[in-house]
């Protein structure tokens, strides 16, 4: 009984060497045993995949990682970086125009230059690093479904600006806000030359894609345009399509992690490891991403495994 005790407490004791110096997932030696990197993301259902992604690959890497992922709304994510709260975070390029003062406003429709913008931006201000985006623009759009777009040759926004020109019936739910701004249906109509009518709009005093989106998919009131955002989980599983913008219109949203510079100065492998991860992404396998939390159930930490594992980031 004494040698099992003896070989119990010896294994017990091993295995809280391991756990202490090596991750989970890599079983490589803890580069950060006494300085956990504080992660956290939007609290949406993105934020938890993309949250976790990096916290995943972190941890495979032999990084110690506090997980914060979902850790609240923009504005209190990005407080909680300028405050120190968290030393990485994940926001969207188009949300500089927010954070930014004295920036051209029309850099924000360009994805490069609104990325070079907001990144000089918040280095110099704030000692914040963004990384390299990922090539996934989630931004405003009108989404139409697939039957309808083909039946009509509708692929982008020249292509609904001629439907609309030619007469075809358009009945397109939005919120007010996306409806009077000049970067959004005004500037679409302004760019693409067409002009929608009171009688044809259905306006929303929010912006809940999914109610937009259930509206379009069930025909409700006539609805056959609605707004959306360019990733979202429902288009894929309500067969809907987004009309592609090549004016960038409404400002580019494209998703990428920020990292506090001292925390980057002490450990710049983590920018090697997290930009391989979002080099991966695009807007389709988002969409599906999003599709498998929300529609199918599956956990965000789960599905952002499966993605990992599938291009072989995690063993």
């Amino acid at each position: 009984m004494r040698k099992k005790i003896g070989l119990l407490l010896s294994l017990t004791l091993a295995l809280g060497i391991l756990s202490a110096c090596g991750s989970k997932e890599s079983g490589e030696e803890v580069k950060n045993p006494e300085d956990a990197i504080t992660l956290g993301s939007f609290v949406d259902t993105e934020g938890g995949i993309l949250g976790n992604m990096l916290l995943l690959a972190l941890e495979n890497n032999g990084y110690l990682i506090e997980d914060k992922v979902q850790f609240g709304t923009p504005d209190v994510h990005r407080n909680a970086l300028l405050q120190g709260e968290l030393d990485l975070g994940i926001d969207y390029t188009g949300n500089g125009q927010f954070y930014s003062e004295g920036i051209d406003p029309s850099v924000w429709v360009d994805a490069v230059k609104g990325y070079e913008a907001i990144k000089a931006y918040d280095e110099e201000e704030n000692s914040l690093i963004w990384m390299t985006p990922a090539k996934a623009n989630n931004t405003e759009a009108l989404a139409v479904k697939e039957d309808f777009a083909e039946e009509n040759g509708i692929a982008t926004m020249e292509d609904f600006a001629r439907y609309v020109n030619e007469g075809g019936e358009v009945k397109l739910i939005t919120s007010q806000l996306f409806a009077e701004k000049e970067q959004g249906l005004l500037g679409l109509e302004k760019a693409y030359g067409f002009k929608l009518q009171p009688n044809q709009l259905i306006l929303l005093p929010h912006g809940n894609t999914a109610e937009t989106l259930k509206a379009l998919a069930s025909g409700t009131d006539g609805v056959n345009v609605a707004l959306a955002y360019a990733t979202d989980g429902s288009l894929v599983d309500l067969a809907l399509k987004i009309i592609e913008d090549p004016k960038s219109i409404p400002p580019v949203y494209e998703p990428s992690a920020i990292i506090r510079k001292e925390v980057l100065d002490k450990y710049p492998e983590v920018k090697e490891i997290v930009e391989e991860v979002f080099a991966l992404l695009t807007k389709e396998n988002l969409q599906e991403m999003n599709k498998a939390v929300i529609v199918d159930g599956k956990s965000p930490k789960d599905v952002a495994k499966e993605f990992l594992t599938e291009n072989k980031l995690l063993p």
